[in-house]
């Protein structure tokens, strides 16, 4: 065999063990640490099965110049992925985003347990110190409930919980202020924020967020009270079971709009855009209750005569 021959073999070969697929069935999360150079990728690569031939591999990385252009980072190798695909990957730094998602209607305490309990994320003992969280986001309010904007974030593996506020926070800010700016007449809400507290409860109300923004923007206007279950359930807590008593609903806290008159004094979860619409621009009508059909709708009523009928019809003998 020629030299020629055998040159022409091996860039056969060299080229067949780059370009093939990795030996993988199922995606992979291969992770590059810091102070890892090229070599040191190669060796744990191989040390996990991901490649067959290390020694090529250096040689490609070393014509190439890829050994000063390692960054460090998750890559997800897919089953499609080559050699050649992976070390692109790594050298220009794509790394895998990982997500997490901030759920409507989620109050503080579970959002902060969620991003507790994730461990990607970075944190520290201080995630239950809200002081921290206020001062690293420069935000007045008293309450840090329902200021960040429910949604499906992005984040690389070592990322702090607070970056992830952050972004929240921002959006959730904007889309207040711009929202807000496009607000119906004659609405009874002293500022953005009151209103922000309304949609937390329609929120966790029900599908037809405009039509009971209506109803409880009727009954602040005629000085009655909200009478919201979901602000008991935030009222109690852990303590809540799933039911609601009586004793639930006479007791004396600053956040039963059974027993307060007007709002009470934050939000109480995530709020969605859609709620904080029906907030600022909620449907004309006249009714002033309405009560769970039991379906996801609800029946809406202009007296209370009309609405103890209904809870007889969709509540009472639903029960028995």
């Amino acid at each position: 065999m020629t030299v020629f021959s055998l040159a022409l073999l091996f860039i056969v070969i060299f080229t067949y063990s780059l370009l093939k697929p990795l030996l993988i069935e199922e995606n992979v999360i291969f992770e590059v640490d810091k102070g890892q150079g090229l070599n040191q990728v190669v060796d744990q690569l191989h040390i996990q099965n991901l490649i067959e031939n290390p020694i090529l591999v250096k040689f490609y990385g070393k014509i190439l110049n890829k050994s000063k252009t390692i960054h460090i980072g998750e890559y997800l190798i897919s089953e499609n992925d080559s050699v050649v695909d992976l070390i692109k990957k790594i050298s220009k730094g794509s790394i895998y985003y990982r997500q997490i998602r901030l759920k409507e209607g989620s109050t503080l305490h579970e959002m902060l347990k969620m991003l507790k309990n994730n461990p990607y994320i970075t944190k520290d003992q201080s995630i239950n110190d809200l002081s921290v969280i206020n001062s690293h986001l420069n935000i007045a309010s008293r309450s840090l409930e329902g200021l960040f904007h429910p949604d499906t974030y992005n984040f690389k593996k070592g990322d702090s919980y607070l970056d992830i506020l952050e972004r929240a926070h921002l959006i959730h800010k904007q889309a207040l202020e711009e929202m807000w700016k496009l607000r119906s007449i004659g609405l009874p809400y002293k500022n953005s924020y009151e209103a922000l507290t309304l949609a937390s409860i329609i929120e966790k109300e029900g599908i037809e967020k405009k039509e009971i923004a209506g109803v409880f923007v009727r009954r602040l206007q005629a000085k009655m009270k909200l009478q919201s279950d979901p602000t008991i359930i935030y009222a109690l807590g852990d303590k809540f079971d799933g039911d609601i008593t009586k004793p639930h609903i006479n007791m004396q806290h600053s956040y039963n709009t059974y027993h307060i008159k007007g709002l009470p004094p934050s939000p109480i979860g995530l709020v969605s855009r859609t709620s904080i619409e029906a907030a600022l621009n909620p449907a004309k009508g006249t009714s002033l209750y309405f009560v769970s059909k039991g379906d996801g709708t609800h029946f809406f009523s202009d007296t209370l005569e009309e609405h103890n009928k209904a809870i007889k019809e969709y509540q009472l003998h639903k029960k028995k």
